[in-house]
């Protein structure tokens, strides 16, 4: 989530161009699982979110105040690229997923889910997260965001069109786009497509390459969650 200057980067970027209101914030730490995580800590009303700096060159605070202390509407949670289906980190990611959703939904908040893409290199990992992520997010009666089939997907049509970096783990700049993609649709219940937004941190994408990654974001949302 943190590479190519973090997913919210492009979520954020596909949601103003899309003219959808839509505020995200982003707690990582490279390598870990949810185990690693305090997400009920993030959660408190004076933790993630709880001041924001104006984007105008003044460098001025906004304090947010949360009555009732609901900060988010939905918390996404991502696993470590192997953790869901890794025999000894499993148990793991079962355990604290249960104990996350808990917490987070104490907060008036829900749960979700993203399932992971596969390793370049291990296509067959695509079905296995698809599997466990889906199995784990039923057990907690939580929402699944399908970025692992968009990537199977996007490949399937564009193999030319590189979706990992040299480790076949992370995501390129057009990897990251799609997990952004994917995330808006997935939460917005709306389309990606159309969006002029060709991504961040100084790696924006040809536009043909944008407005594919859209429309298999779009279609794969759809298809997952069975939308007409």
């Amino acid at each position: 989530m943190y590479y190519n200057c973090g997913v919210g980067g492009y979520i954020s970027g596909i949601a103003k161009d899309k003219k959808t209101k839509l505020t995200t914030a982003m707690a990582t730490i490279g390598g870990a699982g949810l185990d690693w995580h305090d997400v009920k800590s993030y959660l408190r009303p004076n933790g993630l979110l709880s001041y924001s700096t104006l984007n105008d060159g003044s460098n001025k605070l906004i304090f947010n105040n949360y009555p009732g202390g609901k900060v988010f509407d939905a918390v996404v949670l991502q696993d470590n690229s192997q953790g869901p289906i890794h025999p000894e980190l499993k148990k793991f990611f079962e355990k604290y997923a249960a104990i996350h959703s808990k917490d987070i939904r104490a907060t008036g908040a829900e749960p979700v889910f993203l399932m992971t893409w596969a390793y370049a290199d291990r296509p067959e990992m695509t079905k296995q997260l698809a599997d466990a992520t889906i199995k784990v997010a039923n057990d907690n009666k939580a929402m699944v965001i399908p970025v692992g089939l968009a990537f199977a997907n996007a490949l399937k049509d564009r193999p030319d069109l590189k979706m990992t970096v040299a480790d076949n783990r992370h995501p390129t700049a057009a990897g990251s786009y799609l997990e952004g993609a994917v995330i808006y649709a997935a939460l917005t219940h709306s389309s990606p497509e159309g969006a002029n937004f060709l991504g961040g941190c100084e790696k924006p994408l040809a536009q043909k390459d944008a407005q594919f990654l859209q429309s298999i974001a779009w279609k794969t949302v759809k298809d997952f969650y069975g939308w007409k």
